[in-house]
């Protein structure tokens, strides 16, 4: 999502409660670690933002604009994107999603963004349509759901992708998109998080590796190969090339723990605390003091030329 940002300094109380503050950074922390259920949570944050900001007839205001900008800042993310979340959950009522959750295709935030803010659409259309009267602009998105609701019908379909539901509405593509780029472009910028997550998001989906294997038996060391540019793109350069006799598989699965520690140490300690119980902040510490002496005893052995030693 974004690095932490730290509460702002007001002269006067926020318009909001210190319980709703703490269940947005509880949500923004969820949205960073758990990818998979990005679409849920970011309309959870959206509907946060609703209770902060209730959608007014005079949308936005200068004064919703205020508030959820400052409460933005407090939960940890960026104005514009509190904007967006918050839009995207007004327009995707109960029924909407209720259709989205009964569903066996799957149907990505991305998706869902293009339906309730036509996000994509050219410019002039989107004005052409703010200039609309009420009725005949709330017609729009109800268009735009219609289109995702046939297509969630298709017989045989997996899931919507955001490229096709763009071609669809009429929206334009989005050039920076991993699913508009070719495969060498995807690798040269997988340390894009975008990026990452669209790649990560279509390798985990169950169908695609059915059919991944079916097609071609060579393909789960292809994938491995992917995987292993991806250790390489995130942190892992500088890395020697495992000795020939080693297994690639240990190799392959020793850098994802490596990357796992990796994403662990980005996270801010404020987000962790509003994650975890005291338990588990215990343990943690208790691990990261391990950590540390584990990489003395590592750092001693490198230099002592002995690697093989427990």
């Amino acid at each position: 999502m974004t690095d932490w940002i730290e509460p702002c300094a007001r002269e006067t109380g926020p318009a909001y409660s210190s319980e709703q503050v703490e269940l947005g950074r509880k949500l923004v922390a969820r949205d960073d670690l758990l990818t998979s259920e990005k679409q849920r949570t970011r309309l959870e944050i959206g509907d946060l933002l609703l209770d902060v900001a209730p959608m007014g007839n005079e949308e936005p205001s200068n004064g919703s604009r205020d508030l959820i900008r400052a409460f933005a800042a407090d939960i940890g993310m960026t104005a514009e994107m509190a904007r967006e979340y918050r839009g995207v959950a007004a327009g995707c009522d109960s029924a909407l999603r209720q259709a989205l959750v009964e569903s066996d295709v799957t149907v990505s935030y991305s998706v869902v963004r293009e339906a309730a803010l036509g996000f994509s659409l050219p410019k002039e259309t989107r004005e052409a349509e703010n200039a609309l009267g009420r009725e005949e602009r709330a017609r729009r998105p109800q268009d735009r759901w219609e289109i995702l609701l046939r297509m969630l019908q298709e017989p045989g379909r997996r899931r919507v992708t955001a490229q096709e539901f763009r071609a669809a509405i009429g929206a334009r593509p989005i050039p920076n998109s991993a699913s508009a780029m070719t495969a060498e472009k995807i690798v040269e910028q997988l340390d894009r998080p975008d990026i990452r997550s669209a790649v990560m998001a279509s390798v985990m989906e169950p169908a695609f590796l059915v059919e991944a294997f079916a097609a071609d038996p060579m393909v789960e060391l292809k994938i491995r190969d992917s995987l292993a540019q991806v250790a390489q793109v995130i942190g892992n350069r500088e890395s020697a090339s495992a000795p020939e006799e080693t297994d690639e598989r240990l190799v392959l699965q020793f850098r994802r723990r490596v990357n796992l520690l990796y994403g662990l140490v980005e996270m801010h300690p404020e987000q962790i605390i509003n994650i975890a119980d005291e338990d588990m902040l215990n343990d943690l510490e208790k691990a990261c003091e391990g950590v540390v002496h584990w990489a003395q005893r590592l750092h001693s052995a490198r230099t002592s030329g002995q690697a093989g030693v427990r």
